[in-house]
């Protein structure tokens, strides 16, 4: 398992994710993922695909989990304005990546690269 790549954001992408937050303000907390593929009493398994552009559910992580990211080459991490987190963005290695979060986070995946996004998201029941 690996560290996230976080970068710096240039202006014109802080701000970008800045107008996503305060169009998006309010919503109702969703998935994780874009499709839950498994839940027993000790895991979901979640996958997650999203194009340029696109953007998850907001959600919130009550596990901590693993993050199996199989392609992509930029995503953002937006929390809500309430949460008093600032985004951020991560670069994807190419070959993907396996990082470890603890749980608590709550945010908007966003795709803000060019390519497609595509992770597993495995919520650990019994962490």
């Amino acid at each position: 398992m690996a560290d996230p790549n976080f970068i710096e954001m240039d202006p014109g992408l802080r701000e970008r994710l800045e107008k996503f937050r305060e169009e998006h303000d309010g919503e109702a907390i969703g998935g994780v993922g874009t499709k839950l593929l498994l839940e027993d009493d000790d895991i979901k398994v979640w996958e997650m695909i999203l194009e340029p552009g696109q953007a998850s559910d907001l959600h919130e992580h009550l596990y901590d989990y693993i993050l199996v990211i199989h392609s992509g080459d930029m995503v953002a991490g937006v929390p809500p304005k309430s949460t008093g987190q600032d985004p951020f963005v991560a670069r994807i290695p190419g070959g993907g990546n396996t990082v470890r979060i603890p749980k608590g986070g709550v945010e908007w995946a966003v795709n803000v690269g060019e390519q497609t996004y595509s992770e597993t998201l495995i919520e650990l029941k019994k962490s």
